[in-house]
């Protein structure tokens, strides 16, 4: 066991790093009552999927007894000393270390976001922080998996304090923004502090960006929501699977294609079929083929901040628009074509369109179940 030097921010509490091998750890000093909370705060979160520290346990010293002064005169008192063990992450940036770097609108915007996704886990999970701020968290470089595009790297706050955290059934509306507010608040301190010392000197949280961060975490809140209806109607990972919302309405207009496909297989098959078992038709025959041929013949490249399942509704939307306006049904292969050459800038644009719109079509020719989704129109 040795002590190692790693780079952190500030902290209320004695912090100690430490390794054993390969292995690395955080030791922090606190009492026995918030490490062993701290601990199973950590766990019980963790356990729920949210990025957060990974407890390691708790070690308590006896610090002998000590002579204290009660409502009843002096006492002798057995005084102990708590140390909470957590994994040391990788990869990670402390807060201090943020606002040394390009701390440019757009790399505030990154850091939000990540902070929003955070807020929006924790919240949808009945979790309630209490103490949050960018001290109490770290900004992690995360490499994700995007169901049908592959992998991607972006920022993730992780969850570093967990002595207030509260877990419930659920928030109120109220109790969330509260916790968000508190945020926003702890900011204005934090930036207080790091100009009075020189670090830096704009601000850190402007108008806007509390503004941005308010705005944002209710949509993505909402859209989390919409997601997890989806999900209960259907039986649809949607994480897994199709790929995190990233627009309103998303969910509803899914819904209304599967509800489509629940039609054609009820019509075809002379007797009710049910929602979840159309669902999964629509995914494995419609969806994961058209994904795949995304995928394949470099769509995605075109459109590298969409993911699988928000493109495919781009272009259904655009499909629907385009048929208003001719007063047909456009078919969604053209829709594809049009909606790919209108609002791709990519240099290949021309020859991947022209490689999906012919895989599209072999892929449904001849496919009794090709009307249903109008690909092959």
């Amino acid at each position: 066991m040795r002590f190692v030097h790693v780079k952190s921010g500030l902290s209320r509490h004695v912090v100690r790093f430490v390794a054993s091998g390969e292995d690395r750890f955080a030791v922090k000093e606190t009492t026995v009552e918030i490490g062993r909370r701290e601990f199973l705060n950590y766990s019980e979160v963790a356990r729920r999927g949210i990025p957060t520290l990974t407890p390691v346990g708790v070690v308590v010293r006896d610090e002998g007894a000590r002579t204290v002064r009660t409502r009843i005169g002096m006492q002798r008192q057995e005084v102990q000393t708590a140390y909470l063990v957590t994994r040391l992450m990788e990869k990670v940036i402390p807060d201090s270390f943020l606002f040394k770097r390009a701390f440019s609108r757009e790399n505030r915007r990154r850091i939000w976001n990540a902070v929003i996704d955070l807020f929006v886990q924790l919240h949808a999970n009945g979790i309630y922080w209490g103490d949050a701020s960018l001290a109490n968290m770290l900004i992690q470089f995360s490499t994700e998996h995007v169901p049908e595009v592959g992998h991607r790297t972006r920022l993730q706050a992780v969850l570093a304090d967990a002595e207030t955290v509260e877990i419930r059934s659920s928030l109120s509306e109220r109790l969330r923004l509260a916790d968000v507010e508190l945020f926003l608040e702890s900011m204005l301190w934090t930036e207080a502090d790091v100009v009075a010392s020189g670090v830096v000197r704009d601000p850190m949280l402007t108008q806007a960006d509390q503004e941005y961060i308010i705005r944002h975490y209710r949509e993505r809140y909402a859209l989390d929501e919409e997601m997890r209806s989806f999900e209960l109607l259907t039986h649809i990972d949607v994480d897994r699977v199709l790929g995190t919302f990233e627009f309103e309405g998303t969910g509803k207009l899914l819904l209304q294609h599967i509800q489509e496909h629940k039609w054609y297989l009820s019509e075809r098959g002379g007797r009710e079929v049910p929602l979840t078992t159309a669902a999964e038709d629509w995914y494995s025959r419609v969806f994961r083929p058209v994904c795949g041929v995304f995928h394949e013949h470099g769509m995605m490249d075109l459109f590298p901040e969409r993911t699988a399942a928000t493109l495919y509704v781009a272009i259904m939307e655009h499909k629907y628009f385009m048929s208003e306006r001719e007063h047909r049904d456009v078919g969604l292969v053209p829709a594809l074509e049009d909606y790919a050459t209108r609002f791709s800038t990519h240099r290949k644009a021309p020859s991947v369109i022209g490689a999906i719109v012919g895989a599209l079509t072999s892929l449904f020719r001849g496919d009794p179940w090709a009307h249903q989704d109008s690909w092959a129109r």
